[in-house]
């Protein structure tokens, strides 16, 4: 890999054990006893995928914390749920303010998104992404 590519690990999470209310880090009150009570964990676990993302050249990418994500309005041009490629999006239009790329140079490039449990990572790339799943054992 050199200085030129961008590598994703993304892990799957499924539903996992009971939340611990012990582990929240605060003394928790009834009424979120209550309601965690039923709860279960969001962990990445044995059986999981794990997807490796690689773009051979990137313009640009970025990572949000999901808390602050406003995510890409309706009138994105866009396919996919978790992984979603876009033709047209609001991402694209600030990467043509923010950088000298263009069609001409590196040529056509298209916007990628990644929306996890707790980032939203948007990557930029004339290249289309090589995608590998692995089946995580532990």
């Amino acid at each position: 890999m050199d200085d030129r590519t961008l590598r994703l690990v993304l892990l799957e999470a499924t539903e996992g054990g009971p939340v611990d209310a012990a582990k929240l880090g605060f003394d928790s009150p009834p009424e979120l006893t209550g309601i965690l009570k039923g709860a279960r964990a969001i962990e990445h676990l044995p059986g999981c995928r794990i997807f490796d993302i690689r773009w051979s050249s990137y313009i640009a990418y970025s990572v949000v914390n999901e808390s602050y994500a406003s995510g890409e309005p309706e009138t994105s041009d866009g396919s996919g749920k978790l992984f979603k490629e876009y033709m047209r999006s609001e991402y694209l239009n600030y990467m043509r303010k923010a950088s000298w790329a263009c069609d001409d140079h590196p040529g056509p490039y298209r916007h990628w998104a990644a929306y996890c449990l707790n980032q939203v990572v948007d990557v930029a790339s004339p290249s289309e992404p090589e995608i590998t799943i692995e089946i995580a054992t532990t």
